[in-house]
């Protein structure tokens, strides 16, 4: 969920497709917490807990390459504070600066307008803050590739209002942490975000929910050696709203949890995340 989550500029109030040659700049705020995961059958277990927030911003610049097509790029950089609860013992934390994503995608859309399509990759730098003596680290010591990516959406008006229906997908190659000689299995990751506004004109208040699924491409590996985790996937899901301050100040609230999964992921098992997102974004 996490790429959707990052690359999404504009906030589903309007896609990129539909600005004129536009700066858009998004704050986004997230806290998250779990004290669950799940094993390598699925089954919910206890772990140590961990919870932290994430200030993530994001630019990006649309270019108007013709009335139907569209070029974007966006630069994605953030902190984090992330602190473990362990029962009985003091709490680790760490803070700092978290990898660099640079995405770059084309857009096309019909000219009844009803019918967009974005296609690209995000590139994911390890210039985060990394120590391979800590327990927790805010940068991954990896470099990430997510290519293709593919966005389509569709409009449906409804009565006086609009229904959005979107799929997204992409696959997500991870490089190896050469410190810990950790290379994690690869991932594609598939959703749909259905979204409603009561008014189609204004387009200010939209509702919507978001199932996404990561499946493994491939198994794991520790120092070359297979860790026998092909199998594993995570399921879950966003709940949120959508709010346009102004034509060109977008709020974007929403709450997300895994709900399902299996297997390990950095070498320990999926944990059951919970998260709370605040998204402000702003066109220039």
């Amino acid at each position: 969920m996490l790429l959707v989550i990052l690359i999404y500029m504009p906030c589903r109030v309007k896609w990129a497709q539909d600005l004129p040659t536009s700066w858009i700049g998004n704050l986004h705020v997230r806290y998250f917490s779990f004290d669950r995961a799940f094993d390598r059958d699925g089954d919910k277990i206890h772990t140590t807990g961990v919870y932290g927030f994430q200030l993530i911003w994001k630019l990006g610049h649309v270019q108007r390459l013709s009335d139907q097509w569209s070029l974007t790029n966006v630069l994605i950089g953030a902190r984090a504070k992330v602190k473990t609860r362990i029962p009985g013992e003091r709490h680790i934390s760490s803070s700092g600066m978290g990898d660099w994503l640079t995405t770059n995608y084309v857009g096309w859309h019909n000219k009844a307008n009803n019918l967009h399509i974005g296609s690209g990759f995000t590139l994911g730098i390890p210039v985060g803050d990394y120590n391979k003596g800590h327990l927790i680290n805010i940068g991954e010591n990896r470099w990430k590739l997510y290519l293709p990516f593919l966005m389509v959406q569709y409009r449906l008006p409804i009565s006086d209002g609009l229904f959005l229906i979107e799929f997204c997908c992409n696959i997500e190659t991870r490089f190896k942490n050469k410190d810990t000689g950790w290379d994690d299995h690869d991932l594609s990751e598939w959703n749909f975000i259905f979204t409603y506004y009561p008014s189609r004109e204004t387009r200010k208040l939209g509702f919507f929910v978001q199932p996404d699924l990561q499946l493994a491409i491939n198994e794991s590996e520790l120092h070359g050696k297979g860790q026998d985790d092909g199998d594993f996937f995570t399921f879950g899901g966003s709940l949120g709203v959508i709010y346009a301050l102004k034509p060109r100040c977008i709020l974007n609230l929403k709450y997300t949890q895994e709900l399902i999964g299996r297997e390990l992921i950095n070498g320990t098992p999926a944990p059951e995340v919970k998260a709370v997102h605040f998204m402000l974004a702003y066109i220039f």
